[in-house]
């Protein structure tokens, strides 16, 4: 049986050569996609310091403890909510107001995030077709060839 052609790992860009599909060293994230704080920065860093904490007390307090997620209020269901969660997520220029911010359940806030990051991510809206690195070369577009 013939041997395994080498596989391109798959961070756009790269280009390295590997021999089971997937990420290169540089690339490869540990198991259950967790990064060192070292790379992400501490939580007070990220903005998450004592102000933060004062913030959750005072939402999960408005909230009376319980989950204000859209799927408990449209089901009827009451849940404990430990959590505080963006409706608008920083990463997308939400901030730390009290309007964008509600009391949510420790499933329920798993499952939003889930859902957002499944989301589809906007198609790029230039009208020129962009090139791309493959196996060490650019490819362009068949419109532009």
């Amino acid at each position: 049986m013939p041997a395994r052609p080498s596989s391109i790992c798959r961070q756009a860009g790269c280009g390295v050569t590997i021999a089971q599909p997937g990420y290169c060293d540089k690339h490869r994230r540990p198991a259950g996609g967790w990064r060192a704080d070292s790379e992400r920065g501490s939580r007070h860093a990220r903005g998450y310091g004592a102000e933060w904490d004062r913030i959750r007390v005072r939402i999960l307090a408005r909230a009376g403890g319980l989950c204000e997620c859209d799927e408990c209020k449209s089901l009827g269901r009451v849940r404990l909510a430990t959590e505080v969660d963006h409706r608008v997520p920083k990463a997308q220029g939400g901030t730390d107001d009290e309007e964008n911010l509600r009391a949510i359940n420790v499933d329920c806030h798993k499952a939003k995030t889930l859902r957002e990051r499944r989301k589809p991510k906007p198609k790029n809206t230039s009208s020129a077709p962009t090139a791309r690195w493959v196996a060490g070369a650019f490819l362009l577009p068949r419109s532009r060839r």
